[in-house]
């Protein structure tokens, strides 16, 4: 559409140096060039949510050049029918204050946040950020362009709406806070990078009821002058980061991140600055679930409808095997705010756990579907009830945070059979031994459900010699989630245990090795 712009432009010079005709075709070229740029502004807009979206793992495409070429494109195409206008013969006020508005727009649309800063940020903490200007060859020579920096609320981000309000109010110092836009000639792009960035101290708004830190959000607000070759005035220009949560000690990041994944997940594209739903559909927030898990693991073996059955029952408090909660609502507070019932963590807490257990220790074996993975007690009971003795499935500790556990099945003193489930293994457990080599130490599971045998689906798993004499496991009568619980204790763990004793001296070896076996 630009070449064929051009082409009229050409045709109407050649052929009509006045009249009508010629206002005409200046009129029509001027709608084009709005038509054209319109789909810019939306393209650029997109690719400012996508990468927003890129944070709960949706596919995100970074490059800009693209982008950049178009804005170079209608920057040449602005200048020439500002030039056509002025050769008219007389002033036409209609088209020069069309132009001049989209060489306005188009200018102050071209600053973007290439690289976004983290999104849970700690006081103290450095971080860095770099801002890319998608006109940076047409910038003017002669002063470096600086670009500063700034932290600003909820509130001020919505004040931004008209262009040219400043911020008054500084609610955060931030270190570091200038970068020069520089130009690197290899790549074309234009860019500032704001290193070793850090915000010293954060004022925080009045919160309401029960509205805690780590739902407060914030964002940096990029500001700079710039001169366009070829524009007469300096043009003031600006843009927002994504949401960002400030936190001052590192136990307030799970919160944190909560906040952040509702606002990716279900935030609109065209939002009042920071506005998300109160309530989203479980189908929804099943989807984000999905989506976060596999692109933190970095697996593409998704949570499979038993999974996400589960994880329904699960924040929805609700034991019923065959429901449908598709459609029900899943509330912020159920999400990352009420504990489970029965547990002192947060729905958030608990699959973040997991998240986190099986992207540094168990990402293989999630991948390669050895992990049945997160099954409530019903479904877990229906499908093992009919298994021969030993059969075992690796599941997700539903009472713990990031933990994994094995249930199998057992004979039971009455001669028939029962499930139970070995105390869950933590990232500290598998940091010690790994899950297969716990798997092959255990004797009494011999076949993975629904009927493979232990070493031929675990065997590349194995890596250090099998603990001898074989493992010996202890029941306890007590319950655990509801289940008895076997209380797993290798003699790993027990040689680990003396040689701490034989450290901390006599004493304290005898009353090690007294309590040893006590689980």
């Amino acid at each position: 559409q630009i070449h064929q712009l051009q082409e009229e432009l050409n045709w109407e010079r050649q052929n009509y140096e006045r009249g009508s005709k010629r206002v005409q075709l200046l009129q029509d070229a001027v709608s084009s060039l709005e038509s054209c740029q319109s789909r810019l502004i939306s393209r650029i807009k997109a690719w400012r949510w996508e990468q927003h979206q890129a944070t709960i793992g949706h596919p995100f495409d970074d490059n800009l050049s693209p982008m950049q070429t178009w804005c170079e494109q209608l920057l040449g195409v602005n200048g020439k029918l500002r030039q056509e206008v002025m050769l008219a013969g007389e002033p036409i006020p209609e088209l020069q204050d069309r132009l001049g508005l989209l060489l306005q727009t188009l200018i102050q649309s071209s600053l973007v946040v290439d690289k976004q800063p983290p999104q849970v940020i700690k006081t103290q903490s450095k971080f860095s950020t770099t801002v890319r200007y998608l006109l940076g060859e047409k910038v003017a020579p002669g002063k470096p362009v600086l670009l500063k920096a700034q932290i600003i609320t909820e509130a001020q981000a919505r004040n931004l709406g008209q262009l040219g309000s400043v911020p008054s109010e500084n609610v955060g110092e931030l270190i570091n806070n200038t970068a020069i836009l520089e130009h690197n000639t290899s790549s074309k792009s234009t860019c500032a990078t704001f290193r070793n960035m850090s915000i010293k101290k954060i004022k925080r708004a009045d919160r309401k009821g029960s509205e805690s830190v780590t739902e407060e959000k914030f964002a940096l607000y990029f500001t700079t002058e710039i001169s366009i070759t070829g524009c007469d005035i300096p043009y003031r220009i600006q843009m927002i980061s994504v949401p960002v949560v400030v936190i001052v000690h590192g136990s307030q990041d799970n919160n944190a991140l909560a906040t952040i994944i509702w606002d990716c997940a279900f935030s609109e594209p065209d939002r009042i600055p920071f506005v998300v739903p109160e309530r989203v559909p479980w189908k929804q927030m099943c989807m984000t679930l999905n989506s976060k898990f596999m692109s933190e693991v970095g697996t593409q073996r998704c949570l499979d409808n038993y999974n996400q059955h589960f994880l329904a029952q699960k924040i929805f408090d609700k034991p019923d095997i065959a429901g449908d909660y598709s459609n029900m609502l899943v509330s912020w507070a159920q999400f990352s705010k009420e504990v489970l019932p029965g547990r002192p963590f947060t729905f958030w807490q608990w699959f973040d756990g997991v998240i986190e257990l099986t992207k540094k220790h168990l990402k293989s074996y999630w991948s390669d579907g050895l992990i049945f993975g997160f099954i409530g007690k019903q479904h877990l009971h229906l499908i093992l009830k009919d298994r021969p003795n030993g059969t075992f499935l690796l599941r997700f500790s539903d009472s713990e945070i990031g933990g994994i556990t094995i249930a199998y099945v057992a004979p039971s003193e009455n001669g028939g059979q029962k499930i139970q489930n070995i105390q869950p293994s933590t990232k500290r457990d598998l940091e010690i031994r790994s899950l297969g080599d716990r798997i092959r130490d255990i004797d009494f599971i011999t076949h993975v459900y629904p009927d493979l045998p232990k070493n031929d689906v675990f065997r590349k798993y194995y890596t250090g010699k099998s603990v001898h004499p074989p493992t010996r496991a202890r029941r306890s009568e007590k319950e655990h989630g509801g289940e008895a619980v076997v209380l797993f204790k290798s003699n790993l763990l027990k040689v680990h245990i003396n040689r701490l004793a034989r450290a901390l001296g006599r004493s304290a070896a005898a009353g090690m090795k007294s309590n040893a076996s006590v689980p």
